[in-house]
């Protein structure tokens, strides 16, 4: 951290970066929110390490977010280099996880919040596998909402720091799947939102991130039965000694069918994501919601500037049938569209 205390507010990074103020910081690095001087008031993050070597987590970030580039609906890698004490990224600016949305909201979430978070961050997991990662950190502080308008209302998934490629491309340009390593794997990822395999050490594939998808949507919801406990192999036991009904009690029930969905897959299996997402959906429909619901941490009346379904009166809202909302909300959200979770980008 030595080599970079000298970038404070006010100071330029690569000739455009004018540092506003410090964001974040960790072991390695710090988070910043700068301005580019090349575009008045265009506002990024910017994330320095270090660790200038070939290893550094900063580095697999930026290949990641440039594999990423293709896609729609994800973090935009806008700038990165490297200076003799540190290397930088810029990327977007983005607004805040939800762990503190909850905090905000100040009450648990209905089940038409916690269904419609769900597609949102499933979206959001379905972009990064299409190229070709698991995250492998899957947890409420790495999914974070949009900053303006409607994308205040949709969800990213940021730190990139433990992706693992489940792909590799031959000489001819070909696609295949990586075969799992054999042996005990290092643990990546977070004890409370991790999967069994994860636990056992296992090679993680897709589905390991759909389980921590899916306990954080039942912390979130309703709180997991091992939320107290920081010790990896305390956590391990209550994991594996809860029952299912146990786990999701009060949970919508679409939540265990996704459980019984998840208990199928291997590690080479490609999710249903579109099945997946249509539990939800079912789930949204049963219980009378609407993508155009008011979440728990919105304002009652919102922002002047912030022309998404909220803008539009109470009394208009009430006037649309179902369908029409439903169209209004594939409109407005990536995630509220069949069609986003149909597509097989990866082909595998």
């Amino acid at each position: 951290m030595e080599e970079i205390k000298f970038l404070t507010e006010g100071k330029i990074v690569a000739g455009r970066w004018k540092i506003i103020k410090k964001l974040g910081e960790g072991g390695m690095g710090a988070v910043f929110k700068v301005e580019d001087k090349r575009r008045k008031n265009f506002m990024a993050a910017m994330k320095v390490e270090s660790d200038i070597s070939d290893g550094g987590v900063l580095k697999l970030e930026v290949h990641v977010l440039k594999e990423l580039a293709p896609l729609k609906n994800v973090v935009r890698l806008i700038d990165s280099g490297q200076r003799d004490k540190y290397c930088f990224m810029v990327m977007t600016m983005l607004g805040v996880d939800l762990m503190h949305l909850k905090r905000l909201a100040g009450k648990p979430f209905s089940q038409s919040t916690i269904l419609r978070i769900a597609m949102a961050t499933l979206y959001a997991i379905k972009q990064i596998h299409e190229a070709g990662f698991t995250h492998r950190d899957i947890k409420p502080g790495n999914c974070v909402s949009g900053l303006v308008g409607g994308d205040m209302r949709c969800f990213y998934l940021i730190d990139y720091g433990m992706v693992r490629a489940f792909i590799q491309t031959d000489k001819h340009g070909t696609n295949s799947l990586r075969k799992p390593r054999e042996g005990d794997q290092l643990f990546r990822g977070t004890p409370r939102y991790c999967s069994l395999n994860t636990h056992y050490r296992k090679e993680q594939g897709r589905v390991d991130d759909l389980w921590s998808w899916l306990f954080m949507l039942v912390e979130l919801h309703v709180g997991l039965p091992w939320r107290r406990l920081t010790d990896e192999r305390e956590i391990l036991k209550v994991k594996e000694s809860t029952k299912t009904e146990d786990l999701f009690r009060k949970c919508p029930n679409e939540f265990r069918n996704l459980y019984d969905y998840l208990n199928t897959l291997k590690f080479a299996s490609r999710p249903d994501y579109f099945g997946m997402w249509s539990e939800c959906f079912a789930g949204l429909k049963r219980a009378k919601g609407s993508f155009l619901d008011k979440f728990e941490w919105e304002p009652e009346a919102p922002p002047p500037d912030v022309q998404t379904a909220l803008s539009i009166s109470e009394k208009d809202l009430t006037e649309f049938k179902p369908t029409k909302r439903t169209v209004m909300g594939k409109k407005l959200y990536p995630y509220a569209s069949a069609a986003n979770f149909k597509e097989n980008i990866l082909k595998m």
